[in-house]
């Protein structure tokens, strides 16, 4: 990967952005700025990794133990043994979805959101929905570039688009309306209430991978989720760079609407601008920071601010902006 090297002047910015921004991928950009904050992001969704396959093998380890042997025999069993992993129950339970960490509960807003539409809305269901909903409210759509399991796809698929346009193919870069995720929310939401169970988890990329990976490691096998999961990555590889994330995930379309209010945004110095489309191209959901578009769609992954060749943007605390259009 190579870094971009040179920037265009003042006078020549208008002409040269439309062709840089169709020349350049993502996997082009290398974040050569506030790099402690990517090392951070990174840990953070290695961690969320590690939730998502160390707790199911620390799991399959206890049952192991806990029949004498006996269910110790199939799924990923010998890579249990093999990291000497404790027979003793581990101190988190579930996804990063839904997590139990020392007995205290976390659920994810959107599933939150169809437990109390099925059965009722109740102070215990508030309080374990209450940390989630207090750090997006602050932090925006962080979920989605510091936590989800979806993002190693997303990142695979974003170089598998540059390989096949290395080889002459160029795939599709379908943009779908901006209220499409909004439409998918309300249509998941409302089978829920319809049908009178959780429908989300069926279509919800993080609950997906999390029983996924269970499934995987207790029997060997993946499910009919991994069917969703092949297609996200199709769309996000062929049709619409992480269109899923961006058009088409009814939790990011949550996240957004809740993260509305929160005050760190991404701040463009327009004296220190070169126009170079930098920070659109490397942005997975569609932001613009260029031009100062950005909405409650941002992730706060600060991916744009590393990238910038010139130091123009940044993340910091300010009263919310009204989305430009």
């Amino acid at each position: 990967m190579s870094e971009v090297q040179s920037t265009p002047r003042r006078g020549t910015r208008s002409a040269a952005a439309g062709s840089a921004r169709a020349r350049l991928q993502p996997v082009d950009i290398v974040l050569r700025r506030a790099r402690w904050f990517q090392w951070v992001r990174r840990a953070s969704l290695a961690l969320s990794l590690l939730v998502v396959v160390g707790l199911p093998l620390w799991q399959l380890r206890v049952a192991g133990a806990a029949s004498g042997g006996l269910s110790a025999g199939g799924g990923w069993s010998w890579l249990a043994a093999a990291l000497g992993l404790p027979p003793v129950p581990p101190p988190a339970v579930g996804a990063p979805a839904a997590v139990s960490l020392f007995g205290l509960e976390l659920l994810d807003p959107l599933l939150t959101l169809g437990v109390a539409i099925t059965h009722g809305l109740r102070g215990s269901l508030l309080l374990v929905a209450l940390p989630a909903l207090v750090l997006v409210a602050v932090l925006g759509r962080f979920f989605c570039g510091w936590v989800c399991p979806y993002v190693p796809l997303l990142a695979a698929s974003n170089a598998l688009r540059w390989v096949l346009g290395r080889f002459g193919f160029k795939p599709l870069d379908v943009r779908l309306p901006r209220r499409t995720s909004l439409v998918v929310l309300v249509a998941v939401l409302g089978a829920t209430a319809v049908l009178g169970t959780q429908v989300a988890p069926l279509v919800y990329p993080p609950s997906i991978i999390g029983r996924e990976a269970f499934r995987a490691i207790f029997f060997g096998s993946f499910g009919a989720g991994a069917l969703v999961l092949g297609a996200a990555f199709a769309v996000d590889s062929f049709v619409s760079r992480a269109g899923f994330c961006r058009s088409l995930c009814p939790g990011g379309a949550l996240f957004s609407l809740l993260s509305t209010a929160s005050p760190i945004r991404v701040k463009r110095d327009a004296s220190r601008c070169t126009d170079c489309t930098v920070c659109d191209v490397v942005c997975n959901l569609g932001q613009k920071p260029m031009s100062d578009r950005l909405d409650a769609g941002c992730e706060r992954c600060g991916k744009c601010v590393s990238a910038c060749p010139t130091g123009a943007l940044a993340l910091g605390v300010r009263a919310p902006a009204v989305e430009k259009t």
